[in-house]
């Protein structure tokens, strides 16, 4: 987005918000965002933003639900508002909101350190993709040679984490799942595809 022209009061809230943000200040950033958003008038462009940033500050204090919420709204704004420029930076951060979704519906059950996938979900956790999918496809392999329903499953949910993989790899998960009847892994993998917006093929009993 255009940098701000700093022209009224609204200009000088957005300013401080975006600072806040800057700084990885959510409960500032959020204090803003409701002080600023019935002073926006009929400014579509600092609509979006607006949606943006109060995804961010969601994002930022680990309320990823309302985070992934305002993005979308965010991202319809400025398609709404022929802001174009905007777009690939809106995108790019909601697929950063998925993947943290993802990962904190799948934290409750995350492998041991020390094994092969808890390698792979470390390595993703630090944002080392390229050797995080590497171990988590050994890892499910490993797992598929034993006969682990659990362990293929959490490692395909590893690998929705990154870029690109979510849709296969949740879609996968939910075939082995289904195939084991696990009703705790099919929820689990139901969670995931929530987070990640990924549509699943219904259940027929």
């Amino acid at each position: 987005m255009a940098d701000l022209q700093v022209r009224n009061e609204a200009d000088e809230l957005a300013v401080a918000l975006v600072q806040a943000l800057a700084r990885q200040d959510g409960e500032r950033a959020l204090a803003l965002v409701a002080a600023l958003e019935p002073l926006m008038g009929d400014r579509p462009l600092l609509r979006a933003r607006h949606a943006s940033w109060a995804a961010q500050a969601h994002q930022i204090e680990g309320n990823l639900s309302e985070a992934s919420a305002l993005i979308r709204q965010a991202i319809a704004l400025a398609t709404s508002a022929e802001d174009l420029d905007a777009l690939p930076g809106l995108k790019a951060l909601k697929a950063q909101i998925v993947r943290g979704k993802v990962a904190a519906q799948t934290a409750s059950a995350l492998p041991v350190p020390d094994t092969l996938l808890g390698r792979a979900v470390s390595e993703i956790d630090q944002g080392n993709s390229l050797e995080g999918a590497r171990l988590a496809r050994q890892a499910r392999i490993e797992a598929q040679s034993m006969g682990n329903a659990r362990d293929e499953v959490f490692a395909l949910l590893a690998l929705a984490r990154i870029d690109g993989q979510e849709d296969s790899a949740i879609r996968a998960a939910f075939t082995v799942a289904d195939e084991a009847n696990d009703k705790n892994l099919i929820t689990a993998v139901s969670r995931a595809a929530n987070a990640a917006n990924v549509p699943l093929p219904k259940q027929v009993f």
